[in-house]
């Protein structure tokens, strides 16, 4: 570890990949982790000081007309006051965890690509970091259960102009083919220097732990993570709550649609009753699934990249 500067790791995300239930891990820790010169920057400090307006600032460099801009002198400020407001010392490990890096869910969803806008975002998040970039962790999943995931997400946070249906995510997903390959590459790009730790979503339950000590590093030994008291693990809408939304919506009601939407999930929970919401025929979904493995294996033989698997997984 580099004594002259901190030492900063970047947890990635991605969306829909447990990065939530890492990042309240992370913060229930803290306190023990700063003790071991291990300091957690909490994910909504990150994005409200540093993700936003890197990504603010993209936006303008590619022309979009946001109401918000940020040149890039001031992202240079920005840059600066976020770093020493943690006031990381030398040689002290920085973690720095937010799934939006690469973009947003509804970036997946209308374009069917990983994140359409990551060529931009990715370099810049690089970009204004103030000191040297050391590690950059995220996880990868399935393309069907990703982008159907993605799509409930959306579906909570869009505005009414902005609503597509899932006809035309899936339209744009099979005609665009999505590529973790791509996207590990774009990182590999942006920080060259950086150890890029990879794994799968599919095997998280039984990476956790791995992949929490991954991200904190050897400081922490064989110490346990505390657990937080309680986890509010937020109900993901089930595929009758979608499909009522998207009655809805087809009925020229998206306004209506969205702002009931906590509404219609609480009267249709993903349970035993309701299923979790699944747009993909079987064929689709077998082609899908045979792209995600395709793609595991090109990452497992790319040198640049540090996969994380038990001994079973790299045994298989």
């Amino acid at each position: 570890m580099s004594k002259e500067t901190p030492y900063v790791v970047i947890h990635a995300g991605v969306h829909k990949t447990a990065s939530t239930y890492s990042q309240k891990i992370l913060k229930r820790n803290q306190g023990y982790l700063e003790k071991i010169g291990v300091r957690y920057v909490h994910h909504r400090k990150t994005r409200k000081e540093y993700t936003i307006p890197v990504q603010l600032n993209g936006y303008a460099n590619l022309g979009l007309n946001f109401k918000t801009k940020v040149t890039d002198g001031e992202m240079k400020k920005a840059s600066r006051k976020f770093f020493k407001s943690i006031g990381a010392k030398k040689g002290e490990r920085i973690v720095i965890s937010d799934e939006n890096v690469a973009g947003h869910c509804g970036h997946c969803v209308k374009s069917g690509v990983l994140y359409n806008r990551r060529s931009t975002l990715i370099p810049g998040f690089a970009k204004y970091m103030k000191y040297p970039v050391k590690e950059v962790h995220f996880a990868v999943r399935n393309y069907a259960d990703f982008f159907a995931s993605s799509y409930v997400e959306f579906l909570r946070n869009a505005k009414g102009g902005d609503v597509v249906d899932d006809t035309h995510m899936k339209l744009q997903v099979q005609k665009r083919v999505p590529s973790w390959v791509g996207f590990a590459n774009d990182f590999a790009k942006a920080f060259p220097e950086a150890k890029i730790v990879i794994w799968q979503f599919e095997n998280f339950r039984d990476l956790s732990d791995e992949i929490l000590r991954a991200l904190c590093g050897e400081a922490i030994g064989d110490r346990e993570f505390a657990m937080p008291s309680k986890i509010n693990r937020r109900p993901s809408a089930s595929a009758r709550a979608v499909e009522e939304m998207l009655k809805m919506i087809h009925m020229g009601e998206a306004e209506e649609a969205l702002e009931k939407r906590v509404e219609i999930q609480d009267k249709f929970p993903r349970s035993d009753a309701y299923p979790g919401y699944d747009p993909w025929t079987e064929r689709e979904r077998e082609h899908l699934d045979r792209l995600y493995a395709r793609d595991w294996a090109q990452l497992s033989k790319d040198e640049r990249f540090t996969l994380l698997r038990t001994k079973e997984m790299a045994n298989a």
